[in-house]
C-alpha cells in the first residue's frame, strides 16, 4: 500500500481490498453470502456415495432409451427415497415437496404426451430441489422472488460441488490404501508383459485367440459411462444441497423506486386498459362498424382474432404489477393507498382483457376446432385469472406477515398441471373435435395424427359419433402406429401399451 494516511478510521483503499484501522492498512475480510457458500451441515458417508452411483446407473437405463417411461419414474422415486433418508430432511414441508416430486414423476410412465411430460419433468426437478433447499429452514409459502433466485444460485453451487461431497469418504480411506500400493505397482508391471505374451500366443493358437474376441461397442460403453456420471453427479449435488447450511431470509437489494414513478406507471396502465374496454363496448354495440369496414375486417373475424396478443397482455401486466409492488417505496400512507387502488383497478381491467381473450379463443375454436395449443391457451387464461385474484388479495394485505404470493402462484400452477395429467388433455381435444365435427361435418385428420398415444383410445372410440366420411380420417390417424408393444422395461409406458392394445382391437 502507498504511504498515504487516510482522513478517518475505517476508510477503504481505492481497490477495496484494504481498510485503515488508525494505525495501519488491514486486509478486508471477504464475506461470502450464504447463498454462494459451499458449506455443509454434515459430511457424506459411504451410503451417500453408493446411492449416488445407484441413481446414476438407473438414470443410464432411462436416458439410453431416449424416451420417458418406467426408467424415468424409477430414477426419481429412488432419488426421492435417497434425499429423504440421506439428505436428513428435518421438516414435514420438505418431505411433502419430495412426495409431490415423486407423484409428478409417476406420470412419466402413465402419459405419453410431450405437452405433459416436459412440464412434469420440470415440476419434479423443481420440487425435489426446493425440498432439499428448505430441508431445515425456509418455506415455499414465505418465499420472495429474490430469495427464490438466491436459492437457485445456491443449488447450482452445491450441485457443482457434489462430486467432492460424495467423494469425501473415498479420500478418508487413502491411508488404508497405502498397503495396496505395492500390489498396484506389481499389476502395472505385469500388464504389458502379459499383453505381449497373450498376443504372441493368440497368433499361434486360434482357439486361444477366440478368448479375446469380445463383442464390445466402445461407443455405447462410453455413452453409458457418461450417462452414469451425469446421473450420479446430479444425485450427489442434490444430496449436498440437502446437507448445505440453511439459507437465511433474503430480501434482495435495498434499492427502491420512488412512489411517484410507480403511481404514474399504474395510472397510464389503467388508462390504456380503460380505452380498450371502451373499444370493446363500441365493437359490441356496432358503433365501430365503419372502423372495421375501413380496416377490411368483418365482425366475425374481429371477434375471432387477437386472443394470443391479449393473453400476452395479461401475462406482461401481471409481471409489471408484481414488480412495481416489490421495488416501489411509498413515503406516506396516502401514496401506498393510491397504489393499491390503481393496482386493483389494473387487475380488474386485466381480468376483463382475459375474459375477452377467452371468449375470442372460444369463437375461433367453434369455427376451426381444437388443438393442444388452443386448449392450453384456455387453461392459461383461467390460471392467470386465478393468479390475478391472488395478487389482488396480496395487495389488500392478506396474510401480510408472510411472502406467500410466489408460493401460492407456484402451487396453483402445479395444481393445474396435476389436473391436466389426470384428465388427459389429448383425449379432451379429441372429444372437443368430435363434438365440433358433428355440427361442422369436418375434422382435421392430419392434426389428430400428430397426437401421442394418449389420444389413440379416444380417437378409436370417437368413430361411432362421426359421419362415415370422417371415420376414415380418424382410422388413418389412430391406426398408423404399432399394434404390438414390446418396449424395453426401462422404456415401458402405460399409455403406449394401451394405444397398441386399442389398435389391435379397433383397427
Amino acid at each position: 500500500m502507498a504511504d498515504v494516511t487516510p482522513a478517518e478510521v475505517g476508510q477503504l483503499s481505492a481497490d477495496g481490498r484494504w481498510r485503515w484501522d488508525g494505525t495501519a492498512w488491514q486486509p478486508v475480510a471477504v464475506t461470502v453470502p450464504s447463498w454462494a457458500s459451499p458449506a455443509v451441515r454434515f459430511n457424506a458417508t459411504w451410503a451417500a456415495a453408493v446411492a449416488a452411483l445407484l441413481i446414476g446407473v438407473v438414470a443410464d437405463q432411462w436416458i439410453r432409451t431416449g424416451t420417458f417411461g418406467l426408467g424415468a419414474s424409477i430414477t426419481f422415486l429412488i432419488g426421492a427415497v435417497v434425499v429423504i433418508r440421506l439428505g436428513r430432511l428435518e421438516r414435514p414441508e420438505s418431505r411433502i415437496l419430495v412426495a409431490l416430486a415423486a407423484l409428478f414423476a409417476c406420470w412419466f410412465t402413465l402419459r405419453a404426451s410431450p405437452w405433459l411430460l416436459w412440464p412434469d419433468l420440470i415440476a419434479a426437478v423443481a420440487l425435489v430441489g426446493l425440498a432439499a433447499s428448505v430441508a431445515v429452514r425456509g418455506s415455499a409459502f414465505d418465499l420472495g422472488v429474490a430469495e427464490l433466485a438466491a436459492r437457485a444460485v445456491q443449488a447450482l453451487v452445491q450441485v457443482a460441488a457434489g462430486v467432492g461431497f460424495v467423494g469425501r469418504p473415498l479420500l478418508k480411506t487413502r491411508g488404508r490404501l497405502a498397503a495396496a500400493v505395492p500390489l498396484l505397482r506389481g499389476v502395472l508391471i505385469a500388464v504389458p508383459i502379459a499383453a505381449l505374451l497373450a498376443g504372441l500366443l493368440a497368433s499361434a493358437d486360434p482357439v486361444f485367440a477366440s478368448f479375446f474376441n469380445l463383442n464390445i461397442d466402445v461407443g455405447r460403453l462410453l455413452l453409458d459411462v457418461l450417462f452414469i456420471a451425469v446421473g450420479s453427479l446430479c444425485a450427489a449435488g442434490l444430496l449436498r444441497l440437502a446437507a448445505s447450511e440453511p439459507l437465511d431470509r433474503f430480501d434482495g437489494p435495498a434499492w427502491r423506486l420512488g412512489g411517484t414513478e410507480a403511481l404514474v406507471v399504474l395510472a397510464i396502465l389503467d388508462a390504456v386498459f380503460a380505452a380498450f374496454a371502451i373499444a370493446q363496448v363500441l365493437a359490441a354495440s356496432g358503433a365501430a362498424a365503419d372502423t372495421l369496414r375501413s380496416a377490411g375486417v368483418t365482425y366475425a373475424d374481429y371477434a375471432r382474432s387477437g386472443f394470443f396478443q391479449l393473453l400476452w397482455v395479461s401475462g406482461i401486466t401481471l409481471a409489471v404489477l408484481f414488480l412495481f409492488s416489490r421495488i416501489s417505496k411509498f413515503s406516506n400512507r396516502r401514496n401506498a393507498l393510491a397504489f393499491m387502488v390503481l393496482a386493483e383497478c389494473a387487475i380488474a381491467l386485466t381480468l376483463m382483457v382475459d375474459v375477452v381473450a377467452f371468449r375470442r379463443l372460444s369463437l375461433y375454436e367453434e369455427a376451426f376446432g381444437f388443438t393442444m395449443l388452443r386448449l392450453y391457451s384456455h387453461v392459461f387464461a383461467v390460471w392467470i385469472a386465478v393468479v390475478f385474484l391472488l395478487l389482488a388479495a396480496d395487495f389488500v394485505g392478506l396474510w401480510s406477515r408472510r411472502r406467500w404470493f410466489v408460493g401460492a402462484t407456484v402451487a396453483s400452477a402445479l395444481t393445474v398441471l396435476l389436473g391436466l395429467n389426470f384428465i388427459n388433455p389429448e383425449a379432451l381435444v379429441v372429444a372437443f373435435n368430435t363434438n365440433h365435427a358433428q355440427t361442422a361435418h369436418k375434422i382435421d385428420g392430419d392434426y389428430l395424427s400428430q397426437l401421442s398415444s394418449d389420444a389413440t383410445p379416444a380417437l378409436l372410440a370417437s368413430r361411432t359419433f362421426l359421419d362415415q366420411a370422417l371415420q376414415s380420417q380418424v382410422d388413418k390417424a389412430a391406426c398408423a402406429g404399432e399394434r404390438v408393444y414390446a418396449a424395453p422395461l426401462a422404456a415401458f409406458n402405460w399409455s403406449d401399451a394401451q394405444a397398441a392394445a386399442a389398435r389391435r382391437s379397433g383397427c
